[in-house]
C-alpha cells in the first residue's frame, strides 16, 4: 500500500511513531490509511518528467535552476525535494522543443548556425562592406549598408562572410538575466549592434533569450551573468544606454555583467506554507515564490 520495498523501513515507520503497531485481534488499517495519504507525492518527481521528456535527472534540475521548467520543494519522506505540477510540465512540452532546450529558432538557426543581427563582411581593395541577418525564417534575410534586403543566399553569392562565426558555449548555471532593450534599425553599420557581436562571442545563443517587440519597434535581449574581456568605456557606455535591468561592473580582467537578482529567505511554519500553497494553486501562480513575489509587488 505504501509502495515500499522493504519491511526495515515499515520498522522505520514505527520506531518514528508515524505506525502505531497494535493487537492483531483488535487490528485496523486506518493509520496505514494515514500514512499512504502523508506519503502521497505532491507532484511529478524530478525523475518522472526526465522519464516524459526523456531526458536525464541532471537535465531536469537544469532546467530548473534556469527556471525554464517551474517547480516547487516540499518535504517528502524526510528530505527536501524538487516537485513539478502535471499542467507545468503540459505547458513546458508545448513551449519546448521535446522539452530538450528552450526554442531559440525565431533568432538562431541551428542547422546553418546563423544567429539574428550577426555581422557579414565583405572586403575589397578600397573598403570593407557589412551586411547583418534581419531574420532566420526561411529564407534566411539580411540588409546591407545600403539597405538592401537580401537572402543570405545571394549575400553569400555576393563574396560576404561571416565575421567571425557562433560557438556554442557551456550553459551558464548562475540564476537571473541581465535585460537589454535595442530600437530596431536597418543600418547595418550601428553601434548597439557591436554589443550583439560581444553577446554572441562571449555567450552564444545558448545563454541567451531575444524576444521582439513590435509595437514598441524594439527587441528585448536578455543574457546569462558574463564576463567580457573588453574594458573599452566605450562598451560600457553603450552597455549602460540599453540597460533595463542588471548590474555593468568594470573589473580588473574587463566588464562583468550580473542579473539584478537577489534571494530573500523566509521560514514560515508548516501550516502557512500549506496555506500559501494553496492560496498560490487558486491565484494560478505556479509557486509559493511567484506568490510572494505578486503580494509583494501589489504592496
Amino acid at each position: 500500500m505504501l509502495a515500499i520495498s522493504s519491511k526495515k523501513t515499515v520498522y522505520t515507520y514505527i520506531q518514528q511513531g508515524k505506525l502505531n503497531p497494535i493487537n492483531k485481534d483488535d487490528w485496523h488499517i486506518e493509520d496505514v490509511v494515514r500514512l499512504q495519504q502523508e506519503l502521497k507525492r505532491p507532484g511529478l518527481t524530478t525523475k518522472e518528467v526526465a522519464q516524459q521528456l526523456n531526458i536525464s535527472v541532471t537535465t531536469v534540475n537544469k532546467y530548473i535552476k534556469q527556471e525554464l521548467l517551474p517547480a516547487f520543494q516540499e518535504e517528502y519522506r524526510g528530505i527536501n525535494c524538487y516537485f513539478v505540477n502535471e499542467e507545468d510540465l503540459d505547458e513546458f512540452k508545448r513551449t519546448h522543443e521535446v522539452g530538450r532546450k528552450p526554442s531559440k529558432r525565431h533568432f538562431y538557426h541551428a542547422e546553418q548556425n546563423i544567429a539574428l543581427f550577426q555581422l557579414f563582411v565583405k572586403k575589397d581593395e578600397i573598403k570593407e562592406h557589412f551586411a547583418r541577418i534581419i531574420s532566420v525564417e526561411d529564407p534566411i534575410m539580411a540588409v546591407t549598408e545600403q539597405h538592401e534586403e537580401i537572402t543570405l543566399e545571394e549575400l553569400l553569392h555576393r563574396g560576404f562572410e561571416e565575421a567571425s562565426e557562433i560557438e556554442s558555449k557551456k550553459t551558464i548555471t548562475k540564476e537571473g538575466y541581465a535585460t537589454f532593450a535595442f530600437k530596431q534599425t536597418a543600418y547595418a553599420k550601428s553601434q548597439l549592434y557591436k554589443l550583439m557581436d560581444l553577446f554572441y562571442q562571449y555567450l552564444s545563443p545558448t545563454n541567451m533569450r531575444i524576444t521582439p517587440q513590435e509595437e514598441k519597434e524594439q527587441f528585448i535581449v536578455e543574457i546569462k551573468p558574463v564576463l567580457f574581456m573588453e574594458s573599452a568605456q566605450e562598451i560600457v557606455e553603450l552597455l549602460e544606454s540599453v540597460l533595463v535591468s542588471g548590474k555593468i561592473n568594470k573589473r580588473s580582467r574587463g566588464i562583468y555583467i550580473d542579473s539584478d537578482l537577489e534571494v530573500i529567505r523566509v521560514k514560515v511554519t508548516s501550516d502557512l506554507k500549506e496555506e500559501l500553497q494553496q492560496k498560490a494553486n487558486k491565484l494560478g501562480k505556479r509557486s509559493i515564490e511567484e506568490l510572494l513575489l505578486y503580494a509583494v509587488e501589489k504592496l
